[in-house]
């Protein structure tokens, strides 16, 4: 079995527990009240609003809540709730807690705030929360939360009033942070979208935004198609990677917008939320690799959800444009070619089909511009619509516009289009009434054209990563290791040594201690040769004249000896500090690119692939993989880098030199596995010559454990 699948089932597993939070019987109140705008009195009337089963509030003060049946503590309870909620002072929590254990309470959600997001005192009190989940196997969904709602059920387990109307729909929205979770699902709510469940997570001690998107995807009766997440900081990053890949076994989507990417913004989520900060390339590549779609802003999150809710899933990526304005058909173009979209034009027979529905001063190229001629006939835009939605030439498509001012006659033909095709079918509608409108009639609308393409965009986004997901990729290892784990700096020589043995071409190269052996080495190659000093403590050789190119003749390689040996000296930091002179081939000039290993404590061995040479610290641009990957993950690497560029450009790379990218970065994913005492590899520069690709320098870094 893969260790993909046992990932999943262990979810699957954890998640069943879940299941008497999101559909509790009986609910008890912890700090219940009869102030109705306190928040224990807030509380028992949303409850009271929707929830059918039995409430239970628990506060010595009150024989009776809001006119129910209150009682003194847990313990006095006639059932025992299948969830508590709790309101009270944060020093009384974990005593609460323990009584919630004592009673056999499964799920409790604590709304207080004052713990680990507060500082030492706090950290103190949660800490001791923690034990006692860790003990007792409660599940607790908090602290520092505002709860959630199941829309689907028809209870809403929270002190806030949820800004938007009960609809029940097939969105879920998670957010550590209340106010953002709130503010998304309120967004969504506003253009006519329906949801089944919100969350706010808070200071995740126990439950994390991952396990219970995971929870949601599996669930038989509250299972979401999307569920939009918001992230402050990363808590038991596995439940978040193990949903996705759940959700995207079984047809569903996670939408992740994380925050907190900027320096100042990492300070800001560990005051908010003490939550665990992870490498924001590392966690992105490891969503990509587990299905997930990762957005960078709010509206984008919305976006992209309300694409994804829309339910149909594009073969290609060949988006049709469809437009009544030759502006807004440019725009779109435009956005298309800016993510990677292509907008293929049609062929003969399609435009031959498509010239008799389009004025004469239309456009039946791709953006098909049909005019603002339909403002006084209608009558063949439902033709072409359908003409442009059964056409095998396009895999989406959107179209533009549907003003307020045009009879609803003319918004039903839109409408008609997305139902005559199977395809991914979008409308641009700026006005707020028309967008709640459509979506009322099962059309999605997007009030930016350019939002409504790069929304496209992810679709495609989302079927690339399936397909990379179908790969399951695993590695094990193929030898047995070789390096202890002693801390020390491998140099060139021995680095290059041990990379080539995993099908990484090193140029020819020899060690030498003497400006004769320097001689009767260059002697063998053809050509010019280079020449290095090779030394564990100078890993950055060229900072200080360490590299000596284009050396032609006896003299110029004696010189370079003698050079070189004066410049180790001179940096070497002590007497007995070990070094000798490379001679090596010099490779002819090309792409320099950079492949590197490290070992991140979070998610483990990554791969990468950046620019090489001296660029490399000053175009902060790369490609990661997270350990395992298979050569599908590994060619999108290659294909990304530089928005495409590396493979498009007419100086870009060849197939062949491709390849070897590909067997490269393969290559230094089972050194990883097969050396686990290495900590991090640099391949820099990994220099690409027609269709050659050779490792010109490398440094291996070995942890120590000894």
């Amino acid at each position: 079995m893969g260790a993909e699948m046992t990932d999943i089932l262990t979810l699957i597993e954890e998640t069943m527990t879940l299941h008497t939070l999101l559909d509790p019987q009986t609910i008890a109140v912890i700090g219940a009240s009869d102030n109705a705008e306190s928040v224990g009195g807030r509380i028992i009337g949303q409850l009271k609003s929707g929830y059918t089963g039995r409430i239970q509030p628990i506060n010595p003060k009150y024989e009776t809540v809001q006119s129910i049946p209150a009682f003194s503590s847990i313990a006095d309870v006639e059932v025992t709730p299948d969830l508590v909620l709790i309101a009270a002072r944060s020093d009384t929590v974990p005593d609460l807690l323990d009584q919630c254990v004592e009673k056999g309470v499964p799920n409790v959600a604590i709304f207080s705030s004052g713990f680990a997001e507060t500082g030492a005192a706090g950290s103190a009190l949660q800490q001791r929360m923690s034990q006692t989940v860790a003990r007792s196997g409660i599940r607790l969904l908090g602290p520092n939360c505002l709860g959630f709602a199941n829309f689907r059920r028809g209870f809403r387990a929270t002190f806030t009033k949820v800004p938007f109307e009960e609809k029940d729909g097939n969105i879920a929205v998670i957010g550590q942070s209340g106010a953002m979770g709130i503010g998304a699902a309120g967004l969504l709510r506003d253009e006519g979208l329906g949801l089944n469940f919100w969350a706010a997570t808070g200071n995740e001690l126990d439950l994390t935004a991952g396990e219970l998107a995971g929870a949601l995807v599996d669930s038989d009766h509250d299972a979401p198609d999307v569920v939009a997440i918001v992230l402050e900081g990363v808590n038991n990053v596995e439940h978040l990677l193990a949903a996705g890949r759940r959700a995207a076994e079984l047809g569903k989507q996670l939408v992740v917008f994380k925050v907190g990417r900027s320096e100042a913004g990492a300070r800001a989520v560990v005051s908010h939320t003490a939550s665990v900060m992870v490498e924001s390339a590392i966690f992105e590549a490891a969503c990509e690799q587990s299905g997930i779609i990762l957005v960078d802003d709010m509206r984008k999150l919305v976006d992209t959800t309300k694409a994804f809710a829309a339910g149909r899933r594009p073969r290609g990526n060949r988006l049709a444009v469809v437009s009544g304005s030759g502006g807004m058909g440019v725009l779109m173009s435009d956005a298309a070619e800016d993510v990677g979209l292509t907008l293929p034009q049609p062929s003969d027979g399609l435009r031959s089909a498509l010239a008799g529905l389009i004025p004469s001063f239309g456009s039946t190229g791709n953006p098909i511009d049909f005019t603002g001629n339909v403002i006084n006939d209608q009558s063949s835009l439902a033709e072409l619509l359908r003409v442009v939605g059964a056409s095998d030439e396009f895999d989406a498509v959107v179209v533009s516009g549907i003003p307020k001012t045009l009879p609803d006659s003319y918004r039903q033909t839109i409408l008609d289009g997305m139902h005559a095709t199977d395809k991914p079918y979008f409308a641009y509608a700026h006005q707020q009434e028309v967008l709640v409108d459509m979506a009322g009639r099962g059309l999605t609308c997007f009030s930016d054209a350019t939002a409504m393409v790069h929304a496209c965009r992810k679709l495609v986004q989302a079927q690339t990563q399936r397909r990379i997901l179908d790969e399951a990729a695993t590695v094990t290892a193929s030898r047995q290791a070789e390096l202890r784990a002693v801390r020390r700096v491998v140099a060139e020589r021995e680095a290059k040594e041990i990379v080539s043995r995993y099908g990484i071409d090193t140029p020819a190269e020899c060690a030498v201690g003497s400006a004769e052996a320097a001689w009767q080495a260059a002697r063998r190659f053809p050509g010019v040769t280079v020449m290095k000093i090779n030394a564990a403590w100078l890993p950055h050789k060229s900072d200080v004249g360490g590299i000596l190119l284009d050396l032609r003749g006896e003299a110029a390689v004696r010189r370079a000896y003698e050079q070189l040996t004066e410049v180790a000296d001179r940096h070497a930091p002590g007497p007995d500090a070990e070094f000798d002179i490379l001679v090596q081939e010099q490779v002819p000039s090309g792409l320099e690119l950079m492949a590197g290993l490290v070992r991140d404590p979070v998610f483990g061995p990554v791969v990468s692939l950046a620019g090489g040479g001296v660029t490399a610290e000053i175009v902060a641009e790369n490609a990661v993989s997270v350990v395992p990957f298979g050569p599908r993950r590994a060619r999108q690497m290659v294909e990304s880098l530089w928005a495409g560029r590396l493979i498009r450009h007419h100086r870009g790379l060849s197939p062949a030199a491709v390849d070897a990218v590909v067997q490269a970065l393969l290559g230094l994913q089972q050194l990883a596995v097969d050396e686990p005492a290495i900590d991090e590899a640099d391949i820099n520069p990994l220099i690409v010559t027609g269709d050659r690709v050779i490792a010109v320098d490398a440094l291996l870094t070995i942890g120590g454990t000894e």
